[in-house]
């Protein structure tokens, strides 16, 4: 075990600028509590984490793996970024925003994003500046290739390429930023008196940094988190790294894959896809604490939430924290089907 200073001590040892707005408020869903309370629910005091307000264009936990990220790509003398992400990507808009922080060229490959409507984060990325190559469904097949050929291209002419997708620090370097999150998170908790303390979010690297602060400090916070897609195994995803993570920052435990309960069954169709069930759930913090939430991410980590509490698989007793990750652009993507 290690106490707070000893694991602040070893966050601090690495490289990191100031990009995020944080401390970030843990806010209280009163209203939220009251509808399910009125609609005959056993409910949780629930609480929200605002990484949705961390700044850098709209906002994000992303925003917190960039402090880390930048000064350890620029520190290595490179100037240029190319990125591989889906065409209405969060990690693209904020990685476009974070390279012109640090004053870096930034090249987005974007799959499946010919031929779409310039909204939502791709409008955001145009904005910024990112260098965009829109693939088609039949490019998007050899996404790899296609920025292989672009490193190669870019490295002729003089420049010094950082691939995203072909270094193990961006793997990691989320649960970096969110374990410094976790110290934060306890001080608030500490300070507003909070007990039995549950947390959900996407089943990703953020919600590990979490485990590995709740671990390493010996806390009892139990973690749930929802899966958002198909095609991102979690072993694969993050839980192959977790000794890379205690040795970049010499941890005394890292974490496993029983320290997280996974929630698969909210993906409907799959990622980029909505479902009623999310439609319900952005509509419902909307309207009831004005907590607006995205139709990928925090959508269905709600969704799995309150389907939790209407089946009683929350206790009273317990006090739910919500990971808001951000994500609010996609929703004018998703115009159309939410406003019906």
């Amino acid at each position: 075990m290690l106490t707070k200073n000893e694991l602040t001590a070893k966050i601090e040892a690495l490289p990191r600028v100031d990009i995020a707005h944080t401390p970030t408020p843990l806010e209280e869903m009163t209203r939220l509590r009251e509808r399910l309370q009125d609609d005959g629910n056993t409910v949780p005091q629930i609480f929200v984490k605002r990484e949705d307000m961390t700044g850098l264009a709209y906002g994000g936990n992303k925003a917190r793996h960039y402090e880390f990220e930048m000064p350890h790509v620029v520190d290595q003398g490179y100037d240029t970024l190319i990125n591989i992400m889906d065409y209405h990507s969060n990690n693209a808009r904020m990685t476009a925003a974070a390279a012109n922080k640090a004053g870096m060229r930034y090249i987005l490959v974007l799959k499946h994003a010919a031929h779409r409507k310039i909204q939502g984060n791709l409008l955001i990325d145009k904005l910024l500046g990112a260098e965009l190559h829109l693939l088609d469904q039949f490019q998007s097949e050899n996404a790899d290739e296609y920025a292989a050929n672009l490193k190669s291209q870019l490295e002729a002419e003089g420049a010094k390429v950082y691939w995203l997708q072909e270094h193990l620090f961006p793997r990691v370097v989320g649960m970096v930023g969110f374990v410094r999150c976790g110290l934060e998170l306890l001080d608030q908790i500490e300070e507003m008196g909070l007990e039995n303390i549950h947390i959900y979010g996407v089943a990703g690297r953020s919600l590990c940094g979490l485990i590995l602060t709740a671990k390493n400090l010996g806390l009892d916070w139990r973690f749930t988190g929802v899966t958002v897609n198909y095609d991102m195994p979690l072993g694969e995803y993050i839980f192959q790294h977790s000794d890379d993570i205690r040795d970049l920052l010499d941890l005394p435990i890292t974490f496993e894959e029983s320290d997280m309960r996974v929630l698969d069954q909210f993906v409907g169709e799959g990622y980029g896809m909505l479902t009623p069930e999310v439609i319900e759930a952005i509509k419902l913090s909307a309207q009831t604490d004005a907590i607006m939430l995205d139709p990928n991410y925090t959508g269905t980590v709600m969704a799995a939430l309150l389907d939790d509490i209407r089946e009683g698989n929350v206790s009273a007793d317990e006090t739910v924290i919500f990971l808001h990750t951000g994500g609010l652009p996609a929703l004018f993507t998703f115009a159309n089907e939410l406003a019906r």
